[in-house]
């Protein structure tokens, strides 16, 4: 089994009935579905294999196609349910099947939760090699729709050259399609998106062309406030100077006034970023958490489901538990999410973090909250981290690494570090299973607890927070 595919455990499913002969692409046969792999994909064994389906749900006898045939596996489509789930569900997009951003949604959202929380399990036993962890039940937090921060929209070349936005085509991620309303946004961002699309096309703006390496607009992203209404849209473009680009950043402000800037961020040929300038208004919006007022600019992380953003700290905090003599260190700290009710309960917080515009930020919001004991850093954390970690007087440690997890050289430095705690934020259980295992073999560090939280309904992913004990 491929080692992204990591099941549930769960699941008995009806009989198999499947020929005693090996699998050859194009084949259609009847499976049982006994797990549901991560990736939203049913999994059934035939002729020896395991065969994910995509579509299918533990507990379903379903008609298959077979795709592909790989050394170990096999990869089919579901082309009839002869047995549902009690817990399939109608997808309430129009899009689901053809867009490749959501992949559960044919599950009911208590179902999703907890699929995720067997996930982790499953994960932390392959890949940490823990046979019992100690994984909590499943947060939820909102709602299953409307619930992003932020979504980004990609052009591409459509009928004529004419530009289309829209997201990825599933299976063909190299293509875009057009959609008429993403479920995961507020509404208002679909209007500002097909106002984008309309207005770019009527003033003759280009789509940037991958393979033949021209055209001007790439991507579309768009930031949205819950509490303040605050949004805030990025362009990110090619090369040049056309007239045309700052008046569809005026059109796009005058359209919607709750939008506060549009930014541009240039990329050349080869795609490296060159620069970002403001096209209009400001390259920030405001967020409000558990009454903190938070500037967010435009290329900072900012987590995503907004709805959820609270019940996140609420968990952090808990499984961390600060101590008013205590110094924290906060690896990835970003526009400080985090850092602000840590500060509040600790004696000191040094925060850390590669980007500037994300360090100034956190800087602006510890000042708008009052809170003076706290110090920012812009640096590499692999190159930081060890003579933080020799600093006098380390109690914990806090970090929310992005999805490919800690670089090696920082998870072996964590695990020689006499720290006694620490909370590792993922929204990967992969690579935090990986991780977690070599803290635990090199540094005697021990999971204590895992909450995994459901901020992503609709998809396979899922946040953890993680707690571990030197030993």
């Amino acid at each position: 089994v491929p080692p992204s595919e990591a099941t549930t455990g769960r699941g008995k499913g009806p009989p198999v009935t499947c020929p005693a002969v090996p699998l050859r692409e194009g084949d259609e046969l009847t499976l049982g579905i006994v797990d549901l792999a991560f990736g939203g994909r049913g999994v059934g064994r035939a002729s020896g294999l395991v065969v994910f389906v995509k579509g299918a749900l533990p507990g379903e006898s379903v008609r298959v196609r077979v795709r592909r045939v790989k050394a170990g596996y096999a990869e089919a489509d579901c082309v009839r349910v002869l047995t549902p789930s009690p817990d399939r569900t109608a997808p309430p997009c129009r899009h689901y099947g053809e867009c490749g951003g959501c992949d559960l949604q044919h599950l009911s959202p208590p179902a999703q939760a907890e699929a995720k929380r067997q996930q982790v399990v499953s994960m932390l036993g392959r890949l940490a090699g823990l046979a019992e962890p100690p994984v909590a039940a499943a947060v939820t937090a909102g709602g299953p729709t409307e619930y992003r921060f932020r979504m980004d929209f990609d052009w591409g070349a459509g009928p004529g050259g004419r530009p289309v936005l829209g997201l990825h085509r599933a299976g063909r991620p190299a293509e875009i399609l057009p959609i008429d309303r993403c479920l995961l946004m507020p509404e208002p961002a679909d209007a500002i998106r097909k106002f984008t699309a309309e207005r770019a096309q009527r003033l003759g703006l280009l789509a940037w062309d991958r393979k033949r390496r021209k055209g001007l607009l790439r991507r579309l992203g768009i930031q949205m406030a819950q509490t303040t209404g605050e949004t805030l849209a990025t362009l990110e473009t090619g090369r040049g100077d056309p007239p045309a680009l700052a008046g569809l950043a005026r059109d796009l402000v005058r359209a919607f006034p709750r939008v506060v800037g549009v930014v541009r961020r240039e990329f050349d040929r080869l795609d490296r970023f060159v620069g970002e300038s403001i096209l209009c208004g400001r390259d920030h919006l405001f967020e409000e958490v558990d009454g903190d007022r938070l500037k967010v600019p435009a290329g900072a992380f900012f987590q995503p489901n907004a709805a959820g953003a609270g019940r996140l700290r609420e968990v952090v905090l808990r499984a961390l538990d600060p101590r008013a003599e205590e110094s924290i260190l906060e690896l990835y700290c970003g526009i400080g999410f985090f850092t602000l009710p840590v500060a509040r309960r600790a004696r000191q917080v040094v925060g850390l973090d590669v980007s500037r515009e994300a360090v100034v930020a956190a800087r602006d919001n510890a000042a708008r909250a009052g809170l003076g004991n706290t110090r920012f850093l812009c640096r590499d954390v692999e190159e930081a981290l060890p003579g933080l970690l020799n600093e006098a007087g380390r109690d914990a440690l806090l970090i929310d690494p992005p999805r490919a997890g800690l670089p090696r050289a920082a998870a072996r430095a964590i695990a020689g570090a006499p720290v006694p705690r620490l909370v590792y934020v993922s929204c990967d259980p992969a690579t935090l299973a990986r991780d977690i295992r070599l803290l635990s073999e090199t540094g005697g560090l021990r999971l204590r607890s895992l909450t995994p939280l459901d901020l992503f309904p609709q998809t396979h992913h899922v946040e953890c927070v993680a707690r571990l004990d030197r030993a």
